[in-house]
């Protein structure tokens, strides 16, 4: 895909989106149960002027940042409104998923097949890793998490919904098949595996060692490609198309 095409495909994803919080004024997240859907409304919402096609987030305590990803391979730190503070010197072709473990931030690659290694501190490039893809060319590990249940990381491919155990240097130990239409995001937050879809526009909470479903939740976001937890009880969605950061009651 060719600089203007990218470009033009940004635009039309962010005017839809903001075509969609004029009409409808509200993107909500439900709660499924046997018997009724549960209502959230979304507490806040913030548009990402610099961080094109938003495709993952992450909160960090530490330093009470955001970390975000771009399907155009850019590696930003946020304030908490969106507002870019810094941006990493060198980046990719389509950066996917994002985590942070120690000291250190691990971006997916999709198109490249890697994942990249900074350095937290000053957001440098220290290192990548090569990772086996067998599938459809922009179908690829769309995640990646740290799963301290069983110590190990975890590549989450976009369709199928694979779910691949890695060791620290991304080899593979194990292979889990997911069933769902796709992953767009992944996180580990209070000992449980949540896992996001864009096609189904659903929350999967699940089981950290077997990865068996336990819970779901329907999320009405445009295009939703990433989640994160905060330490003010929220759930936080980016959606790629909206290039917006929504904010959510929490969901856990």
């Amino acid at each position: 895909m060719n600089a203007l095409t990218t470009i033009n495909k940004c635009r039309f994803g962010v005017v839809i989106g903001v075509l969609v919080l004029f009409l409808f004024g509200t993107v909500q997240l439900y709660a499924k149960s046997t018997t009724l859907l549960t209502y959230y409304q979304y507490l806040r919402h913030y548009f990402l002027y610099k961080v094109p096609e938003s495709s993952d987030v992450i909160y960090d305590s530490t330093d009470n940042s955001l970390y975000i990803v771009s399907d155009q391979g850019g590696l930003y730190q946020c304030d908490t409104a969106g507002k870019v503070l810094r941006k990493a010197p060198q980046g990719g072709l389509d950066y996917e998923g994002i985590e942070i473990k120690d000291s250190f931030i691990y971006v997916s690659d999709e198109t490249a097949r890697r994942v990249m290694k900074y350095n937290k501190s000053d957001l440098a490039l220290i290192r990548s890793y090569n990772v086996a893809w067998g599938g459809g060319i922009n179908k690829a590990y769309e995640s990646i998490v740290f799963n301290p249940a069983k110590n190990c990381f975890i590549l989450i491919s976009e369709q199928p919904a694979d779910i691949v155990e890695c060791d620290t240097n991304f080899n593979q130990i194990a292979k889990y098949s997911f069933k769902a239409k796709d992953i767009s995001g992944a996180r580990f937050y209070k000992d449980k595996l949540y896992l996001l879809s864009d096609l189904e526009a659903t929350v999967f909470i699940c089981n950290p060692r077997t990865y068996q479903k336990l819970e779901s939740y329907k999320v009405k976001v445009n295009n939703p490609e990433g989640i994160a937890f905060n330490n003010h009880n929220e759930t936080l969605i980016v959606s790629d198309n909206m290039q917006t950061l929504f904010y959510f009651k929490s969901i856990y």
